[in-house]
């Protein structure tokens, strides 16, 4: 569990440092980098639930391009409904009343924003499944091996 967790850790804390560089036009957020440092708590679970689903493995084997493309499609897609029922769930909570809090949540968004962080995530799902394929092809420790020794 503690690849993925430091992996994602990493990808969704430059994620929200740039937003905020984009967005808020600074840097840190106490608030944006606990959340960055839950969600990669969560996409580590997650992804040990997800390596025992059949359904994404079904395009294992050669060429390993079909799988890393699957698994990095299909968990991209997720993210993107969770982050559609996240706000959805904020606004259900919002006191000043659903239809006035989806109209104003409906003028804060801007679909520059929510693009550039899905290209991150499809970005970050792309090397994640890729590094995780190519290891699962050459065997146990190989990857490391080529990385890390001589």
């Amino acid at each position: 569990m503690l690849p993925p967790t430091i992996y994602f850790f990493c990808v969704f804390n430059l994620i929200a440092v740039t937003s905020n560089l984009l967005v808020r036009h600074y840097w840190f957020a106490l608030t944006q980098f606990l959340l960055a440092t839950m969600l990669a708590l969560i996409a580590g679970k997650v992804i040990l639930v997800t390596h025992r689903i059949t359904f994404l493995d079904r395009f294992r084997g050669p060429p390993l391009i079909r799988p890393i493309l699957f698994k990095t499609v299909f968990y991209s897609v997720v993210v993107a409904l969770v982050r559609v029922l996240e706000v959805f769930s904020h606004l259900a909570r919002d006191e000043r009343g659903f239809h006035v809090a989806f109209r104003a949540e409906l003028d804060a968004f801007t679909w520059q924003h929510f693009a550039v962080v899905q290209v991150w995530l499809f970005s970050s799902f792309l090397i994640y499944v890729g590094a995780v394929e190519l290891s699962r092809e050459l065997g146990p420790g190989k990857l490391w091996q080529l990385f890390f020794r001589r």
